[in-house]
């Protein structure tokens, strides 16, 4: 009863405030083609600067009801965009020309010509309407929308385990999460500080999109192509380029809540946009804030789902069977004795109970003589707990029952600060467009474990740890010079630069007891002096037992994990694209950069694009790529838990620049080196449909991975590594290495109809990536050529090669009319394949089947401003298939995979208001 009060509460105040921003007026017209006067349907029909807006009917007739602006701004597909003052009369008729670049929407990225379309691009480019899916689409963050529109796209709602847990990282095309580069406005976006173990580009670092609030978002473009020698390291599989909105004399206020059929999972996402004029020249200044929350979930599928099976508070719990001696009854009778449940030791699913509060902004300021400055930037603050693997109260290595004697259930709280400011001045100086910029960036994670232990501290341990931080920042200065040449073939574009960039990588140590192992007593050997003279020398640690060393869930970073690094990149690149004739389309880049902890990198690229007829075009590609190794994978050190067969394994990812690396020969960090092929063709069949298909090969020498683990008990380890070993209590390490060469093949195909069904605007979408990725070489370290399953684990093996679905459908539907509008969408995830290691070289494969999701809406405005949404992401409920038996262990199984979010149908309500 009280949601219900509370619901009425905000819809009676939106309904208030809707009067007190003024009254409804009414503007109606025609819009024909110039060429024959017939009319155009289906034509975007916007009030200039806000999202007030309407599309021409059957007829090429308009209605539409606003309350702000003095101009509307006509444009469709084919024709050139037009702007025209709302008179007294309130009737408007105008024609449209057919556009000089005739297929899609402007898009700024894979090309420095500012004329270049989606279509006409000489390489493929999406452009996602971040706008419309705002209002319809069941996903509320940027990587879940993109997840669910852009088959070459993916991203796992949960990237891994630990602090990975807690980013939602974006690949393209099947490669892993640092061989894409984001741009916003254009410019480089810094990466998130945090290395991703477990999951979907294991040991690397990527793009936190959901640092940035949709509700900032006009567009977002997506080049699906190799583009290092444009846009420098990283770019080896594409570039996503965020586009920021602009328009002034808006308020958009927007709040979703959704939760599982389950009942639990809950979330909600608000967020307020606004923008306003900054004087008379046509400068704005447009913010956002955005707040989020995520709420706890069980473990999918319900019933018995996830329940413990095994002993709990006899000896062993967690490691061992029930056997003669301690059987289920024992348990099952302590249980009811302290009246708890199975149910009462579960573990939680994924995502993270979390918060977010982001804000962000987008300024232009008009100066003299045509100049301008601009500035765009954001905060956010993310607050994310993840759980792990319950420690039962028996299981006496990481247990004491003393302090818990029903076993505990460890939490990292991650405190996540993303910080990026942009400013700069762009005019004309002699007929060059030039633009001079500084964009900073930072990112940094906060570690805390609550509700755990030290067990080698025995009961002096705390339950909350410090268990340290990292962080990582970016600023780069850019100058950039392009100019057309109209006079000069078909047209000329120069685009030509420089810029300098520092890089730098912290890691600060945790609280003592968040990592020592405080059962450990030196070791000392009686040895002579030359004289005779007998003394102590020390030549060691051990253990006196067996306990784990530092907190549960996540040992705290020790003082040898300490860092503090930077570097400095200065790069230099020319763009050239021409039209040779006016079918023929021809474009190379070129672009040096030097790295001050390596050395310099030479790229280069080559496109052309030729129109056959108006209905069909080809477009080709070749270019040459790189990916610098991130600080963090040369620096990171630390100890982390992970369970083989249930059993916990304490596992040292020692860094790169260690001694223990250079003791057992793995070679210092070197470039990715790419190389990368498109090919493939472009239709515009008639005005109302689209179609393009692309092929594409890429090669990837020395591509860094995570290695696999060596084991303490290894034969001929060097000294540096066993001391490693003894000093971290861990059983297992691995380090980062140039391990493999790869290849990724595919295709992508995009396809849009648009057409009028009655009075109403419909919208079919379909796009498919097929792919295939595989190792084509193992680099073995000189001297470990027996440790070549090791250099590249199975488990490994398998994630770059098949973890991430190859194949991936989306058809979506869009119906708008009247007061309604309508989204339907199903999409195809592939299957996947996982490996589980047991350990001992016991390596267990699952495939994951294939699955359709279909999300499905209904939005209807309630009045000219306010609007209510309601809809099903996962309509039918479809689960991944359930993690084999014998993986699950002693828990009963749940659905496993990864190629989608695999937590089971979500319903959402989503109520919006423009002012």
């Amino acid at each position: 009863m009280k949601q219900n009060t509370t619901l009425l509460f905000i819809l009676l105040s939106l309904f208030s405030v809707s009067k007190i921003f003024g009254q409804q007026r009414i503007v109606t017209g025609k819009v024909t083609a110039q060429e024959d006067q017939a009319p155009l349907i289906g034509v975007s029909v916007i009030v200039k600067g806000t999202n007030t807006g309407t599309t021409t009917t059957p007829t090429g007739t308009f209605k539409l009801s606003f309350q702000k602006g003095t101009t509307l701004v006509f444009s469709f597909i084919g024709y050139q965009s037009r702007e025209v003052a709302i008179p007294p009369s309130g009737e408007v008729n105008v024609s449209l020309q057919p556009a000089i670049n005739t297929l899609g929407e402007v898009q700024v990225v894979g090309s420095r010509n500012a004329n270049r379309t989606k279509l006409d691009s000489p390489v493929p480019v999406d452009v996602v309407n971040i706008r419309q899916l705002q209002e319809s689409a069941p996903q509320v963050t940027v990587t879940q929308i993109l997840q669910y529109v852009a088959p070459s796209f993916h991203s796992a709602e949960s990237s891994g385990g630990d602090a990975s847990s807690a980013t939602n990282l974006a690949q393209l095309r099947g490669l892993s999460v640092d061989q894409v580069l984001v741009l916003v406005n254009g410019k480089r976006r810094h990466k998130s500080s945090n290395i991703n173990f477990g999951g979907n580009g294991n040991g690397s670092t990527g793009y936190d999109l959901n640092a940035i609030p949709t509700a900032s978002i006009e567009r977002i473009e997506v080049l699906r192509d190799g583009a290092a020698a444009q846009y420098g390291s990283d770019a080896i599989a594409g570039v996503i380029n965020l586009v920021l909105k602009k328009n002034t004399d808006n308020l958009l206020v927007s709040t979703t809540g959704g939760i599982r059929y389950s009942g639990d999972g809950e979330y909600t996402r608000s967020n307020i946009n606004y923008g306003l004029k900054t004087g008379e020249k046509g400068g704005f200044i447009n913010l956002t804030a955005e707040f989020g929350t995520q709420g706890i979930a069980e473990p999918v599928g319900g019933g018995n789902n996830g329940l413990y099976t095994g002993p709990i508070y006899g000896g062993g719990a967690g490691v061992r069977d029930y056997d003669a001696i301690y059987t289920k009854e024992i348990d099952e009778a302590i249980l009811a004795s302290r009246g708890l449940t199975r149910k009462d030791f579960n573990q939680r699913s994924s995502p993270n109970r979390q918060k977010d509060a982001l804000v962000f902004f987008n300024t232009a300021l008009p100066l003299t003589n045509g100049a301008e400055f601009y500035a765009f930037g954001g905060l956010s603050y993310r607050n994310s707990e993840f759980t792990a693997v319950r420690r039962l109260p028996g299981w006496g290595t990481r247990n004491n029952t003393f302090i818990y004697p029903d076993g505990f259930l460890p939490a990292i709280e991650m405190g996540i600060l993303d910080k990026s400011l942009a400013v700069g001045l762009r005019g004309k100086v002699k007929g060059w467009n030039v633009d001079f910029s500084n964009v900073y960036g930072g990112n940094s994670f906060t570690n805390r474990v609550t509700h755990s232990l030290n067990a080698s501290l025995g009961l002096k341990t705390p339950k909350n740890f410090f268990a340290g931080a990292y962080g990582a920042s970016q600023n780069t200065t850019s100058l950039d010079f392009t100019q057309y040449f109209d006079k000069i073939l078909h047209g000329l574009n120069i685009a030509f630069g420089t810029q300098y960039r520092a890089e730098t990588y912290y890691i600060e140590k945790g609280e003592p007891n968040s990592y020592i192992k405080a059962d450990t007593r030196t070791i000392y050997d009686v040895d002579t002096t030359y004289l005779g003279i007998p003394y102590l020398q020390e030549v060691g640690q051990t253990a006196l037992n067996g306990t784990a060393a530092g907190a549960q869930i996540y040992p705290g970073f020790r003082p040898e994990s300490e860092t503090n690094v930077t570097r400095s990149i200065i790069s230099a690149y020319l763009d050239l694209e021409a039209n040779i004739t006016p079918e023929w389309t021809l474009s190379g880049a070129v672009r040096v950069e030097n790295f001050s902890d390596f050395g310099s990198v030479f790229t280069g690229k080559a496109a052309t694009r030729y129109q056959f007829a108006p209905w069909l075009a080809v477009r080709s590609s070749v270019s040459s790529g790189f990916r610098a190794p991130d600080l963090a994978q040369f620096y990171y050190t630390a100890v982390s838990t992970s369970f083989l067969g249930g059993v916990g394994v304490d596992i040292l990812t020692a860094s790169n620049v260690s001694a223990a690396a250079r003791a057992l020969g793995i070679p210092s960090l070197t470039p990715e080196k790419s190389r990368g092929y498109t090919f493939g063709f472009t239709s515009k069949a008639s005005r109302n449909i689209e179609l393009s298909v692309d092929a594409y090969s890429i090669d990837i020498n020395d591509r860094i991975i995570q290695t696999g683990n060596f084991s303490s008990t290894a034969s001929n380890l060097p000294a540096d590594l066993k001391a490693a070993f003894t000093a971290t209590g861990a059983n297992q390490a691995n380090f980062f290495y140039n391990a493999v060469n790869s290849r990724t093949q595919g295709i992508d195909i995009t396809a849009n109809y648009k057409a009028q069904i009655g009075t109403g605007n419909f919208t079919f979408t379909a796009a498919a990536n097929f792919g295939k990725n595989e190792i084509r070489k193992i680099n073995t370290p000189k001297g470990l050529e027996s440790f070549v399953d090791v250099i590249v684990s199975p488990t490994e093996k398998v994630r770059i090669e098949s973890s991430i679905p190859q194949k991936k459908i989306s058809l979506q539907a869009l119906y708008a009319i009247n007061r309604w509008n309508f989204l339907l969408r199903t999409v195809y995830f592939g299957d996947v394949n996982v490996a589980t290691n047991f350990g001992g070289g016991n390596i267990f494969y699952q495939n994951f089947s294939p699955k359709w999701i279909t999300d499905l809406s209904a939005g209807y405005k309630l009045s000219p401003t306010i609007q209510v949404t309601t809809g099903v992401n996962n309509l039918f409920n479809v689960l991944a298939d359930y993690t084999d038996p014998l993986v699950a262990g002693r828990r009963v199984t749940t659905p496993g995979g990864g190629q989608f979010v695999s937590t089971g149908g979500r319903a959402f309500i989503r109520l919006a208001a423009t002012f």
